[in-house]
This record gives C-alpha cells, structure tokens and sequence, in this order.
C-alpha cells in the first residue's frame, strides 16, 4: 500500500502498488489501516495526515495537522545467560535426524517436540510494592540464543544454556516514527528514545539485578554453570548501566504512535476514527495510548473484537461502548 486516496477530508480508498503497477482500491464506507505501529503512521502522514512542520519539510501538503508518529514505546529487555551443567532435552532434539523426524510426526500427528516452543516461563514483579502494576517482567528462556541444528561429524553441538532476561513494562521514555522521505517505498525513520527519561535505565537496573539473584539461587546450583554472560563484568550500578545501554534489545512490542483519546492531542478518538478525518479509522496497536504490562498480542486481539463491533455498528452503541471506556491500560 502507498498511501490513502482522500477527497477533501474523506477517505475514499487506499492507493496499492501491485507486480510494479500502481492501482486503486475505493471503499463504499470506511478505509480501516491495520498496518502495524511503524508502517501505519507512515501511511496516514504520506496521505497528508500527521505533524504539519514535518510533512511540510517532506514536500507533503498537510491535510490535518496530528500528532501522528508521537509516543512510540516498547518494552525493553537485557539477557542474563548462563550455561547449563549437563545438556537438556531440547538440546538433543535438536540432532538434524531427530528434528526432522519431529517436524514429519508434527505435519502429520500434530504432536511431538516439533509443536512445543521452547520457554514460556514468565514472572512479573513490582521493583516497589507500592506500584500499581509491575513494572518488571522476567522471560525466561530455557535454550541459549544461539540455539541451531547440529549433527555428529558434521556440525558440532552448540553449548548448552539458558537465560532470564529482566524487562521494562512501564518505560516513561517516548520515542518517534517519521518519514525518510515522500516515497513511499523509502523506510520511516524510527526513534525509540529509550533511556530518554531518567528513571527508566533505574528501573531496568533494579529488574537486572533481581533477575540476578534469581539465577544465581541455590535451588539452580544442580542446572547451572558459572553465568557466561555478562558475568563478574556487571556487578556495580555503573557495570550494569553500562551492560545495559549496550546490549538490551526490544520485546518487539511497538506501540502507540497513533494513540486513542478523547484530548486534543490524540491521533484518533475513542472509536479509533482518525480526528478531522471522515471515514477512516486505525486498528492495530498504534492506537494503543499506552503500553500494557505484558506481551502486547492478547490486546491487541482484543481491540479488533472491539472495532469490529465499532465498526459493523457504525460507531458507538449503547451495547458497544467506545474503548475509552471498556479498555484499562494496565
């Protein structure tokens, strides 16, 4: 998709590129963008949607001056690996003949190794009691991540391991998404900001070093080698800063960058309909204000059950609330 396709200030269709041909789609009533956190602010601002200083700059003429790439958040880990006394099972059946006949006993039996995901181990906890929600969130990860296939002779084993990996749920810190240029098949260009409040690297830093005292527990002395990264090299506050501003990586839970509201500076209002637009509305998780203290994909499934019913009714019912007053943000 390149852009939607407005007359005045309605969306009347979206503009697609398909096989190298540019075409158009028109809609009978509404245009609904599910394009993701990155992707879909790129759309509306290419379509003349979004900051007007910068679509200016862009060569793009505004249409409705919105905060739209603003807010950008995710959740932001670090990993604590250690390797593992002794291999595990999942590291055997990782042996090329053993996976392959895993993967036929999965496509034909939907059974075995082949269907199981390695992990699933999650703990949220509260760095103070008295916060609300947590804050923190340890992933636990019972392969190493350089986990692959191997085969005797062939290619030798990887070592075995596991890790924790302590994650920031609630960052304060807000990041950006903006055009690289007015061509659609440029990328955006993406800011995360992280650590740009004060008290976020803080709070990842208390996460780490409970995460930390968990790996390190008597009750894992039968499992675990000594921890292979990052070792005796992050022990004091400025070590684990330092650990952390280098090695910590996204959950890949983007969201925000057209938030919901009923203020003047949100990009869409309580029935996800984009403000001073008609006939367009975003669903997916740019939408969402704020970040919820876990993994993103269980809200997000629940906010395109809602703007099914938003949109099947054609807005707001009396059986059909807008989200600003069915959905928490915790």
């Amino acid at each position: 998709m390149l852009r939607v396709m407005m007359d005045g200030n309605r969306a009347v269709g979206v503009v697609f590129q398909q096989k190298g041909k540019v075409q158009e789609a028109r809609a009978d009533r509404e245009v609904i963008l599910s394009a993701g956190t990155f992707k879909t602010p790129q759309l509306l601002m290419l379509s003349g949607i979004g900051p007007a200083a910068h679509l200016k700059e862009i060569g793009i003429t505004p249409l409705v001056d919105l905060p739209v790439g603003e807010n950008l958040q995710d959740h932001l880990g670090v990993w604590i690996s250690y390797r593992r006394r002794g291999n595990g099972t999942f590291h055997a059946a990782m042996r090329f003949d053993r996976l392959a006949a895993s993967m036929i006993q999965a496509y034909l039996f939907g059974a075995g190794p082949a269907t199981i995901v390695p992990g699933g181990l999650h703990a949220f906890i509260k760095t103070t009691p008295e916060l609300e929600v947590p804050d923190i969130e340890f992933m636990f990860h019972t392969v190493p991540a350089a986990t692959r296939i191997w085969f005797p002779m062939l290619r030798p084993p990887y070592p075995d391991g596991y890790a924790i990996r302590p994650t920031l749920l609630r960052p304060k810190s807000r990041g950006h998404v903006r055009l690289g240029s007015a061509n659609p098949q440029d990328q955006p260009r993406i800011s995360f900001n992280f650590f740009n409040d004060p008290t976020d690297l803080p709070t990842l830093r208390e996460g780490f070093k409970r995460a930390q005292e968990v790996g390190e527990a008597t009750a894992m002395a039968p499992y675990r080698s000594p921890e292979a990264s990052p070792g005796a090299a992050a022990r004091s506050d400025p070590e684990i800063d330092a650990y952390i501003k280098r090695f910590s990586e996204t959950a890949h839970h983007p969201a925000g960058t057209c938030r919901m509201g009923s203020d003047d500076s949100a990009v869409l209002d309580p029935q996800l309909r984009v403000r001073g637009i008609d006939q367009l509305r975003v669903v997916d998780a740019s939408a969402m204000p704020d970040l919820v203290s876990a993994h993103i994909n269980a809200c997000v499934l629940m906010m395109a059950e809602k703007a099914a019913d938003l949109i099947r009714g054609g807005g707001q019912t009396a059986a059909s609330p807008a989200f600003s007053e069915a959905v928490s943000p915790a």
